[in-house]
């Protein structure tokens, strides 16, 4: 039985990429399960696969450590850019994570706005007091201009 070059390279992602076994990658394929173990063995897909999941996890360990910096830059300068840019950062991460727990996640948006500026504000309350009032005072434009963005995504 002649298999393709197509197959093999599906047989190699499957196994590589998305953590099938070998056994589940014959039946996926519908190649015989040895001549898959023979694949594996032959070019290494088990070397590929550690070296992959190796890099996963340096880019979780790098991406987490990005994030730390950037909250301890923003609360360091207390910018009130920097700020909400962290918030908005750990906000979207905060997703991110939700989304690879559940396939299908319905965003609350004004319930997210509220939490952001529940964060802002209690955040301006401990380190910045005259920011809380500034914050107040424009609290009504900057719920009116949200609606105005929203309305349009919607």
């Amino acid at each position: 039985m002649a298999i393709d070059q197509e197959t093999k390279e599906r047989a190699r992602e499957l196994y590589v990429f998305d953590g099938l076994t070998l056994e589940q990658v014959a039946k996926e394929t519908g190649v015989p399960e040895s001549t898959v173990k023979r694949w594996s063995a032959d070019e290494g897909w088990t070397d590929e696969r550690r070296e992959h999941k190796a890099t996963l996890a340096d880019i979780r360990r790098n991406t987490l450590q990005l994030r730390k910096a950037f909250v301890a830059k923003a609360m360091g300068s207390l910018d009130p850019q920097d700020v909400y840019a962290a918030v908005r950062l750990e906000a979207l991460a905060q997703r991110g994570q939700k989304k690879e727990e559940q396939v299908q996640v319905d965003v609350d948006r004004p319930k997210l706005f509220i939490e952001d500026m529940e964060f802002i504000a209690s955040t301006l309350k401990e380190i910045d007091p005259e920011g809380l009032k500034i914050l107040a005072r424009s609290f009504d434009e900057i719920v009116t201009r949200w609606k105005a963005q929203n309305e349009k995504a919607a």
